[in-house]
Formats: C-alpha cells, sequence, structure tokens
C-alpha cells in the first residue's frame, strides 16, 4: 500500500534524524593513563601498605614522562624515568632517563611485530625511527598483540630486551577503592639481559582506569626473574603542580 504524503514526510524525517545521530566517541590511551595530566597516583599492597607511586611530567608536542618509584624515594632522583611520544595514532616509548647520573639511554627496536590477543597472525611493524610501539592511540574495540625486539644503551653498555604486551578493549573494572571503573588491561613480558644471561625479568597484568590513571590493579607472577604472586591497587590519585 503507498504511504501517504504525511507518513512520507514522517519516513523521511527519521530517516534524517537518524543519519545525524554521532555513534560512540572513539576512547584514547589519554583518556586511560591521564599522561597529558600533571597527575599522580598511590599504589598499595593487599595489605594497604604503600608499593609504589607514579607521576606522569606532561612536556607538550605529543610528550610525556613518568617516573615510578617507592613512596620513600619520591625526594630523591628518579632512575629509569620512561619518555614516550605520540605520533599519529600510535604511542612510542623512546628513551630511559637516569635522573641520579643525568643521563638519557635510549631504546632502539630491531624488529617489531603486531598480532591478535592471542598473539597470534603476527605481522611485521614498520619502524618509526626506531622508536618503540607501545601502545595504539585510539583503543580498538578488539584485543591486539605488541612483541619488540631491540636495545637499551647504557653508560655502562647495551642491554638487549624483549618486550611482548597484550592490550585488552575497554570494559568495566570492579575496584578495591574506585567502584566501577571503565578500564583497560596491559598484560606485559619482559626480557633482557642486563647483568645476567638473557631471561624473563617481568610478568605482570595492569589495569588503567578512565579518568584516574595508571596502576588501578596489577598482579605480578614473574619479578626479577623469580615467580611471585604479587597484587596491588590504586588507592589515592591527584594533580601536581
Amino acid at each position: 500500500m503507498p504511504l501517504s504524503s504525511a507518513a512520507m514526510k514522517t519516513s523521511i524525517a527519521v530517516a534524517l534524524l537518524l543519519s545525524v545521530v554521532p555513534g560512540p566517541a572513539a576512547e584514547t590511551y589519554d583518556e586511560f593513563s591521564m599522561m597529558y595530566n600533571k597527575s599522580a597516583g598511590l599504589v598499595v599492597d593487599s595489605a594497604g601498605n604503600p608499593a609504589s607511586q607514579w607521576a606522569w611530567r606532561p612536556e607538550g608536542s605529543g610528550k610525556s614522562v613518568i617516573r615510578w618509584d617507592a613512596p620513600s624515594n619520591w625526594n630523591r632522583p628518579g632512575d629509569g624515568l620512561e619518555h614516550f611520544v605520540r605520533d599519529g595514532d600510535w604511542l612510542y616509548l623512546d628513551v630511559y632517563e637516569n635522573q641520579s647520573t643525568g643521563t638519557y639511554n635510549p631504546q632502539r627496536v630491531t624488529s617489531e611485530q603486531v598480532g591478535d590477543g592471542d598473539c597470534a597472525n603476527l605481522r611485521p611493524l614498520p619502524s618509526r625511527n626506531g622508536r618503540q610501539h607501545y601502545a595504539q592511540w585510539t583503543i580498538p574495540a578488539h584485543a591486539y598483540c605488541l612483541i619488540a625486539e631491540g636495545t637499551i644503551t647504557t653508560p655502562q653498555g647495551v642491554v638487549r630486551f624483549r618486550h611482548r604486551q597484550v592490550w585488552s578493549p575497554p570494559t568495566t573494572c570492579q575496584t578495591r577503592f574506585h567502584g566501577a571503573v571503565r578500564c583497560v588491561r596491559q598484560t606485559e613480558s619482559w626480557w633482557d639481559d642486563n647483568g645476567h644471561p638473557f631471561q624473563l625479568r617481568i610478568e605482570r597484568s595492569q589495569h588503567l582506569g578512565k579518568g584516574l590513571g595508571m596502576g588501578l590493579a596489577i598482579h605480578s607472577t614473574v619479578g626479577g626473574g623469580k615467580p611471585i604472586d604479587w597484587r596491588a591497587d590504586l588507592r589515592n590519585v591527584w594533580t601536581w603542580t
């Protein structure tokens, strides 16, 4: 049966309305890491004792530096500060900074691969000035795997490393101190030969909380090259000046 003139107008109006309704906004890494804010957080262990602290230092032009350290060390020069930079739709890890010696230790990859959440269907990632592809800036709706191999140049010599990460899509986490939080999970394994034979040194998962930042929930199963079962949670967040 043909539509009446009024029905046709209504149908057209509905179609036009639906055509301009925006889809869900893309979520980006900075919303979860809080890397472009002068943000900081305190992580406590399962007994509630302060275990670690982090803080971002934005530097402009897509760059930011994060420090992780024991709270008791915070008034001393920090070592192992990670320098990150955004370029297009990727976040790259560039340099490790040691404030105690005033040195910068470039990390450069010799090979990188990207694959699915099972670290299968791997394909090469083209080099971007040798910097490590650390995470996709626009968070995809599916898990993905990154495998990087390369070197870190230090005053003591060259360290060889292998870094495997799996990033999961956003979901809702039930947290110890913050209730239900929109989050993403990073699961990572790290191998190196820094003063010892090349071996697995770190294996852990970390959740990042949207609007909160790093270390929302941490579970380490390998630390210092040894099996462990260590858990910690983000208790406090703040901004600094």
